[in-house]
C-alpha cells in the first residue's frame, strides 16, 4: 500500500456515484486508507436506499439534513429509528439496513465504513465496489418504486427549508432550524417566533381562514388596474399551515421589472383604503415574480376573480393538498436547476442595485425579505 496522506474533503464536493435510487459522493475512498471509507449519501425526497447487508464492514451514519427512517434487521430482530440532523446510527456487520427519506427535500448523511481486518473485502476500490452492488440496486430500480405519500409535516418542512448554493455542486439542503418540534410536529400545532436573540416554537390552535372569496374580491377591486396581487401564507387556501388567532393576511404585490416599482408602490399604498374593513392584521410586501417559483411561495394565490387561481378558494381539501404538493415539488425542481437559480439570483442582485462582484456566497431561504427595501414607502 502506498504512503498515506491526510485528506480534507468538503461534504458537497465528493465524487458522485448515482445508483438511481440514491447517490454516494465519495469523500475518502477505500483505496486512500487502510481501514476506512467515507462518503455522503443523498436520498431523493420520499425515496429510499434499498435494503442490503455487509459482511466485511461496520458502518456509522451521521445525518446532516432532512428527516429519514432507518430500518435494520437481523435474525428475526428489527429496529426502526427516526433520524434527524445530527443523529448517529451504528450498523453492525450482518444487519440488513435501509434508509428512507421522509421529507420532500430528501435526506443526506455521512457514512463511515470500518473494514474488519479478518474479513474478505468486497471490491478493491470504491468505484468497483459501487459497480458491483449496483447490480442489486438496479433490479430494485427496474422493478419500479411506488412513491410514498407526503404528509403535511413533510410538506411544511419542504416549504421551510433553506438551500445553500455551492457552485457546480448546486443546492445543498440546510434545515432552517434545529427545533425538534419543527422537524417532526404537525404544522397546525405550532409557529416559530423570535424574541430578541431567542427563537421559540410555541403551541397554537388552528382557526378558520378570514380571507373569503368576497373579501378577496373587495381587496382586488381596491387595486384593480394596478400591479398584480397575490395572497400568501396561512390565509391562502393552498397553505399547508392553517391560520390561528392573530394570523396576518399576507398580501404580496408582484414586480417583474424595475420599471414597475413605482406602480407597485402605488398598489401597496392603495391597501390603506380597505385596511380598516379587514378584521386581521394586514402584512403587505413586494416580491420579484420569478421568486414565486420557489418552495417558500408554494401557497401564493392570485386574488383576481378572473384568474384561474381563484378555483382554490372552493376546491376540496384533498385536492388543495395535492396542488400544494405539486407546487412544492416543482419548487424543489427549480432550486435544483443550477442555470435557472443563477439567473434568478443575478437578476435579483441587479434589481436591488448591488454589486454582484462583492457577493461571496449566497443561499435560498424561506425567510425572504420583500422588495420594499428598494423604495421606502412614505
Amino acid at each position: 500500500m502506498p504512503f498515506l496522506v491526510p485528506i480534507h474533503a468538503p461534504a458537497t464536493r465528493g465524487e458522485p456515484f448515482d445508483f438511481g435510487t440514491h447517490a454516494n459522493d465519495f469523500l475518502v475512498k477505500r483505496e486512500e486508507a487502510r481501514a476506512t471509507e467515507t462518503f455522503l449519501v443523498r436520498v431523493p425526497g420520499l425515496g429510499a436506499v434499498p435494503e442490503h447487508v455487509h459482511a466485511d464492514m461496520e458502518q456509522t451514519f451521521v445525518f446532516l439534513s432532512g428527516v429519514g427512517t432507518a430500518t435494520l434487521r437481523c435474525d428475526g430482530d428489527q429496529v426502526t429509528y427516526r433520524c434527524l440532523p445530527g443523529d448517529t446510527i451504528f450498523v453492525p456487520v450482518g444487519w440488513h439496513h435501509s434508509v428512507a427519506a421522509d421529507s420532500l427535500e430528501g435526506v443526506t448523511y455521512v457514512t463511515v465504513n470500518a473494514f474488519l481486518p479478518d474479513a474478505k473485502r468486497v471490491g478493491g476500490t470504491a468505484i468497483v465496489h459501487a459497480e458491483e452492488v449496483n447490480t442489486a440496486f438496479a433490479k430494485v430500480l427496474a422493478a419500479g418504486r411506488s412513491e410514498r405519500v407526503a404528509d403535511e409535516t413533510a410538506l411544511f418542512r419542504c416549504a421551510e427549508t433553506a438551500f445553500r448554493w455551492d457552485g457546480p455542486a448546486g443546492a445543498w439542503v440546510q434545515d432552517y432550524t434545529s427545533l425538534i418540534m419543527t422537524l417532526t410536529g404537525s404544522p397546525e400545532a405550532y409557529r416559530v417566533d423570535r424574541i430578541g436573540p431567542f427563537e421559540i416554537a410555541r403551541t397554537v390552535t388552528p382557526v378558520a381562514a378570514d380571507l373569503t372569496r368576497s373579501l378577496a374580491d373587495e381587496i382586488h377591486a381596491t387595486v384593480a388596474g394596478l400591479a398584480p396581487v397575490v395572497v400568501e401564507g396561512s390565509q391562502s387556501p393552498l397553505s399547508v399551515k392553517p391560520p390561528y388567532a392573530g394570523s396576518d393576511l399576507d398580501l404580496l404585490v408582484v414586480v417583474r421589472h424595475s420599471d414597475e416599482l413605482a406602480v407597485a408602490s402605488k398598489t401597496v399604498r392603495a391597501f390603506d383604503a380597505v385596511a380598516d374593513r379587514i378584521q386581521l392584521p394586514l402584512a403587505v410586501g413586494m416580491v420579484y415574480q420569478p421568486w414565486l417559483a420557489l418552495p417558500g411561495f408554494y401557497s401564493t394565490v392570485n386574488i383576481d376573480p378572473s384568474h384561474e387561481d381563484r378555483y382554490w378558494f372552493s376546491a376540496a381539501q384533498p385536492e388543495r393538498l395535492a396542488e400544494a404538493t405539486r407546487r412544492l415539488k416543482a419548487g424543489l425542481a427549480t432550486v435544483r436547476d443550477q442555470a435557472r437559480m443563477a439567473e434568478m439570483f443575478q437578476a435579483t442582485v441587479a434589481l436591488a442595485g448591488l454589486d454582484h462582484d462583492l457577493v461571496r456566497e449566497w443561499r435560498v431561504t424561506p425567510r425572504w425579505r420583500g422588495l420594499d427595501v428598494l423604495e421606502p414607502l412614505t
